[in-house]
């Protein structure tokens, strides 16, 4: 199985979405021969919401402007996710073929938070996986990693890293936020909830550098190429965005992940 690693620049919330989707896409019409794993950068933050939540309730969109984030809303499902002093993973793979073939979701899932665990096994931490089934309620405000949900990856009790999937005919993607620091206010404020809810926030979910607080965003993604790359077994190139690639992104996030009609919902067909 043939898997190419992109290890991608800063982008803003509409691209990032495009090039998951972009893969995505190529992949259910059985276009692409290889799984897609990226780790990639957020410029400016963005807030990402969840498919099926709702814009009013899942966000301060007034307050979120005031800041300078983007919104965006991610082909995924789950809940309201700050991308900011952070890296975030994708894996887009084919469901009829290679390594992933005939799995169902769960199975998809606990492939690569085994990768993702070990990846922060070779930072020294001691992750490990969320047995618990939780169920998440996507119209209450809270953030995704307030509840984590099984297989997720948590240390110490808390939830580290926040995932979703989409799944197709042929293909799947999963994308996940994994923070170096989290700031607890501006995801309260962004996230309709009150200064009330933080120390909850605190019991429930943390980022890296509480554990390794020299860790940086290098180091991050180093470790965790090594635990897909130990956990995935095959052939592995580094392959950055091509222009030819890049041109059609820019169009997917032009006319689809910028736009009111898909981050608000205004159609029912979106």
């Amino acid at each position: 199985m043939r898997f190419r690693i992109i290890r991608d620049c800063e982008r803003t919330g509409f691209v990032n979405m495009a090039v998951d989707d972009y893969f995505f896409e190529k992949c259910e019409r059985k276009e692409l021969e290889e799984c897609v794993i990226r780790i990639f950068r957020w410029n400016p933050p963005a807030l990402s919401i969840g498919y099926h939540q709702k814009y009013e309730r899942a966000l301060d969109e007034e307050y979120i402007k005031q800041v300078g984030f983007d919104i965006v809303r991610r082909p995924t499902g789950g809940k309201a996710v700050l991308h900011d002093k952070e890296l975030t993973y994708s894996v887009v793979g084919s469901l009829s073929k290679g390594y992933f073939e005939g799995d169902s979701l769960d199975q998809t899932y606990h492939k690569i938070s085994i990768a993702l665990k070990k990846g922060l096994e070779i930072l020294g931490l001691e992750p490990e996986l969320e047995k618990r089934s939780n169920k998440i309620d996507v119209h209450n405000p809270s953030p995704c990693f307030l509840i984590p949900t099984q297989k997720e990856i948590i240390i110490k009790g808390k939830k580290i890293i926040g995932s979703a999937q989409k799944r197709g005919l042929n293909a799947f993607l999963q994308h996940g936020s994994i923070p170096l620091q989290l700031d607890y206010e501006v995801l309260a404020k962004s996230t309709r909830n009150s200064e009330k809810e933080i120390p909850i926030f605190k019991e429930s979910f943390t980022d890296l550098r509480s554990f390794l607080p020299s860790l940086t965003k290098e180091q991050l993604e180093s470790a965790l190429v090594k635990g897909f790359k130990e956990e995935f077994k095959g052939e592995f190139e580094e392959i950055p965005l091509k222009d030819e690639e890049l041109k059609q992104i820019e169009k997917i996030a032009t006319n689809k992940y910028s736009t009111e009609i898909w981050n608000k919902k205004k159609q029912e067909s979106v």
